[in-house]
């Protein structure tokens, strides 16, 4: 295990090493560990043997979060920790856990996981709740975490993969893992039970788009409603419902093949519609890959967005939730809708990432380069080769512009928007923007 010196500066500049998770003793503080995830989380510990040396056996008590308590107090925290080991034969972390396990069940634990790490960290905290509420709450939220067994958690993924689908049942046990880990993080408990359990589905990527046909009674769906009322609903009229909001949203991701999400939670303040080049700017706070996002914006997706900013109020948000116009529709909720909507509409069961599909797939027909296609939907770097990932920061807004006006052309050949003036983008001439 490497060394630290108990030098505030040393403390906050360590980092991983060798690109995995790294433990780092502090020199002159017996049993003071800093943990330092690749995430860049970075945590205190204090490691002790109970019972002595003699016993082999190694306790890790959590003192907390590296960045709010001190090299200095975690110093007299471990020091503390440790008397209370030699001088009184104690456990503190036995204690912690037994103090914690006596009323804690895995719906109490999953609510502590989601206030203090899910919600402040995670992107898919929306996801997550919506999937515990649903599959995992009613049968499973109330068991005692000190009655909780391996066979147990696999005796339930087998009870939600009958009722619902193998991937499902994944999914709920990728969940359960992902709270206990936490948990063990946390000192709550001692062990996940749940690891490594066996998975039953196939988890292979999802191709579902839209065909042009597809897109047209989609869109068409969606303007219709423009036109309803609740009278259209007491008549029995065909067609779901949606809101405002929702119908926007799911006309952007058509539009401009963003995430579902990082529509849904726009800020006004990230648009530009009135310079001569609109754009939005999503910063890397709400982006999946955590990198400040450039979507430069055409005709019908500024229209879009100048008329859900004029119904969206005085808050901040460009979609604000129809129930408290302070947050953001939950983008769970737009899925949901949708999900609606395709059944009702018997088209096939696509989602709005698929819609985010069918634009990818969409440019690719138009002849658009694969790492144009990879910069406009924003995807990992990581998927575009260490060269450009690492040491190219070029933004590619021309290109990404002139791709999403030639899907836009597209679509409204598509749907049968009468064509501007403007020179058609052939094929041939995206090889301007070719990779050398």
């Amino acid at each position: 295990m490497p060394t630290l010196k108990l030098n505030h500066r040393q403390i906050i500049g360590a980092r991983p090493l060798n690109n995995r998770r790294t433990q780092y003793r502090v020199a002159g503080v017996r049993g003071l560990v800093l943990d330092v995830r690749m995430s860049g989380e970075r945590t205190w510990f204090v490691r002790y043997q109970p019972g002595g040396r003699g016993q082999r056996v190694f306790r890790w008590f959590r003192i907390g979060d590296a960045n709010a308590i001190s090299v200095r107090d975690a110093a007299d925290k471990a020091q503390e920790i440790i008397r209370a080991v030699q001088k009184d034969n104690r456990d503190p972390h036995a204690e912690r856990l037994r103090s914690r396990q006596q009323v804690k069940t895995f719906g109490a634990l999953f609510e502590d996981w989601h206030a203090r790490y899910a919600v402040p960290r995670l992107k898919r905290a929306d996801t997550d709740r919506y999937l515990f509420s649903k599959h995992i709450e009613a049968g499973f939220g109330t068991r005692p975490l000190a009655d909780l067994h391996r066979t147990d958690i696999g005796r339930f993924r087998d009870r939600v993969a009958a009722e619902w689908t193998a991937l499902t049942a994944d999914s709920v046990v990728v969940l359960i893992n992902r709270v206990f880990n936490w948990a063990v993080d946390e000192g709550i408990t001692e062990s996940d039970p749940a690891a490594r359990l066996r998975k039953l589905g196939d988890a292979r990527p999802r191709e579902r788009i839209l065909s042009h046909g597809g897109i047209r009674r989609f869109l068409a769906a969606l303007d219709t409603m423009e036109d309803m009322d609740g009278r259209s609903m007491a008549r029995g009229q065909a067609g779901r419902m949606l809101s405002p909001q929702t119908r926007s949203i799911l006309r952007l991701c058509l539009l401009t093949g963003q995430r579902r999400g990082e529509i849904a939670g726009a800020l006004k303040s990230e648009l530009d519609l009135d310079s001569h080049e609109p754009v939005w700017t999503i910063p890397g706070a709400r982006t999946k890959n955590g990198l400040l996002h450039r979507v430069p914006l055409c005709e019908m997706a500024i229209a879009e967005l100048r008329r859900a900013i004029a119904a969206s109020g005085d808050g901040s948000f460009v979609f604000p939730s129809p129930v408290n116009f302070q947050v953001a529709i939950k983008p769970m909720a737009v899925t949901r809708a949708m999900s609606r909507l395709v059944t009702e509409l018997k088209l096939p069961k696509v989602s709005p990432h698929d819609l985010r599909r069918t634009v990818g797939t969409e440019m690719a027909r138009l002849g658009v380069p694969l790492h144009i296609r990879s910069h406009v939907l924003n995807h990992s770097p990581s998927s575009r080769g260490v060269t450009d990932a690492v040491y190219n920061r070029y933004a590619y807004d021309a290109e990404k512009r002139e791709a999403l006006a030639s899907w836009e052309r597209q679509l409204k050949t598509l749907i049968g928007v009468p064509e501007a003036s403007e020179k058609r983008q052939t094929k041939k001439q995206w090889r301007n923007f070719a990779v050398a």
